[in-house]
């Protein structure tokens, strides 16, 4: 009992420290929302702060992360008159942003003039150097005619004119006005990635890991550290990096750590790289966002430098990359964790998924249905839910209040949204059903649920870079961070901590700088303050212990 009582307290300490010292938190849970790919949901989320009168200038980062959703899930007009008055704020420092945002919707919707006369509206170099970039590629098939007629209203934006290049060089014939247009376009080129990354690695061999932190610090607007808002989770992310960079330097670790800042811009990806750092980087952290992730990997995979993103589950970008690493299991991994514990300790072949919107979690749905049949598996239920239809779909499947039969034998949630937790939650407590429910570790700091006190202790929990709770290398982090910082470290900082701790025991003046070598010649290796890693043949993280509560603590399996 006392045990059980420790647990409940430190997972309640945890979440009630976190929500105090980010008073925002809804706000900043759909900007990540956003990066994972739930727009529904984060747009859900943006809409109380849309209220001017109420939140004042942080209304207008808002309103433009909400139109960046609703852009994302395809919903134009939506995103077009939610922008439409930021466009008068011409003073505001991301105006540059929204125009760029309205141009792309435009050229979505095949308003190619429209978005054309947003573009020259940009002042920002780097913004409008991606402009451009994204003009040639939205207007690199319209007709020489259109290009033509318009090219003295749009001759200032060189993507134009390398379309309309593009185009000229296609034709076999040019009559003679194609032909002087062609004289005035043939010398345009565009910026290329690829020229500022064509450096080969020239690193002089020395015995100091140099690392690059490349992450989008701010990633809602601004510039600098004076920019960055209270419960920026990528800066709380950067707090735990840092404090076991110090901490490793303490103990003899030879580190060089340099930080740069993309501003949520794929554009000033490739100015970074032309930093004379990165001749002797040894490996990357970051990006985080998937926009960002091209630029990096084709750095990376040209100069051989491993980079890591810290906090993302989907891998299908990063595949055909050599040196791409993702440091929390991949959707795979996940897939063959759940099946693992599920053939050895569960009994019954019938299996109802649930999930979220997001793209991590419909990836995931879709792989633990393929893998179910390759295990002898039947699907009996493969559903998206939300909290309007949750309870619906457990009603699909015979779980309801007078009801403890279902037609499942396990069933899976895989959504990190509180707003879904809480019913599900609420529904196996009021009908003390026994059948196995899966769902992702994000649960356990999730405030309203005590799982302890449920009659049937039927919740397991997948390990995504768990925090082991009660131990006493947890304690002192977190202790220490307190002393630093007057303030206990956010779950982000957490992860950090754990990051960098792993990195620094992997690759050292020790160990030697093969990043690869080393984690296959480390094997699965036991965590600072989490269950453990491990590396092996892969580029993320396969252990995926399955997390259940026994007498009050956490037991992995």
């Amino acid at each position: 009992m006392k045990s059980t009582f420790l647990l409940i307290l430190f997972v309640s300490l945890f979440f009630i420290e976190s929500q105090a010292q980010d008073p925002l938190a809804n706000y900043n849970r759909a900007k990540t929302l956003i990066g994972y790919g739930n727009y529904k949901d984060a747009m859900d989320l943006l809409r109380p702060y849309l209220d001017e009168k109420k939140y004042g200038e942080l209304s207008k980062y808002a309103t433009y992360h909400f139109s960046q959703a609703a852009y994302s899930n395809k919903q134009y007009t939506l995103a077009k008159t939610t922008l439409n008055p930021l466009l008068a704020q011409k003073s505001w420092s991301s105006i540059d942003d929204v125009h760029y945002l309205m141009a792309i919707i435009h050229f979505e919707e095949g308003n190619n003039s429209e978005a054309l006369s947003e573009i020259l509206n940009i002042n920002d170099p780097a913004i409008k150097s991606e402009a451009e970039n994204a003009t040639f590629n939205y207007l690199k098939d319209v007709s020489v005619s259109y290009l033509v007629a318009n090219l003295r209203r749009f001759e200032s934006n060189n993507g134009y004119l390398f379309a309309l290049k593009n185009q000229l060089e296609k034709q076999s014939v040019m009559s003679t006005n194609d032909r002087t247009v062609y004289n005035q376009v043939k010398d345009i080129r565009l910026s290329d990635t690829k020229a500022i990354s064509s450096k080969k690695n020239k690193k002089q061999r020395d015995d100091v890991l140099d690392i690059a932190i490349i992450l989008p610090f701010n990633y809602s607007g601004g510039k600098g550290v004076q920019s960055l808002s209270i419960g920026n989770f990528i800066f709380e992310l950067y707090q735990g990096i840092n404090f076991a960079v110090n901490e490793a330097q303490r103990k003899g670790v030879k580190l060089n750590i340099r930080t740069f800042d993309t501003e949520r811009n794929p554009a000033k990806i490739k100015s970074i790289f032309a930093d004379p750092f990165f001749e002797n980087a040894d490996l990357i952290i970051g990006p985080l966002y998937p926009e960002e992730t091209d630029a990096v990997a084709s750095f990376a995979e040209d100069n051989r430098i491993p980079f890591i993103n810290p906090l993302s589950n989907v891998d299908d970008k990063l595949a055909m990359f050599d040196y791409a690493y993702l440091f929390r299991p991949s959707i795979s991994s996940i897939s063959e964790g759940v099946f693992d514990y599920s053939r050895k300790y569960l009994d019954g072949k019938r299996i109802a998924i649930a999930y979220s919107n997001s793209i991590r979690d419909a990836q995931l749905a879709k792989k633990i249905a393929e893998d179910a049949t390759k295990y002898g598996y039947q699907v009996i239920a493969n559903q998206e839910v939300t909290d309007r239809n949750v309870r619906k779909f457990f009603e699909s499947i015979n779980l309801r209040s007078g009801s403890r039969s279902s037609q499942a034998d396990i069933i899976f949630v895989l959504s990190d949204d509180p707003n879904v937790a809480s019913p599900t939650f609420g529904l196996l407590e009021s009908i003390s059903g026994n059948t196995p429910v899966i769902v992702m570790d994000t649960w356990l700091y999730f405030n309203f649920a005590n799982f302890e006190m449920l009659q049937n202790q039927n919740f397991h929990f997948i390990s995504n870079n768990t925090i082991r709770f009660g131990s006493s290398k947890l304690d002192d982090f977190r202790d220490n961070f307190f002393s630093v910082n007057q303030a206990f470290p956010s779950l982000n900082a957490h992860l950090g901590y754990e990051l960098m701790n792993w990195i620094a025991t992997t690759i050292n003046h020790s160990k030697g700088f093969d990043f690869r070598k080393n984690l296959d010649d480390s094997g699965r290796v036991e965590g600072k303050i989490s269950y453990g890693l491990d590396f092996r043949n892969s580029r993320n993280n396969t252990y995926v212990p399955i997390l259940k509560l026994e007498n009050g603590v956490l037991e992995g399996k």
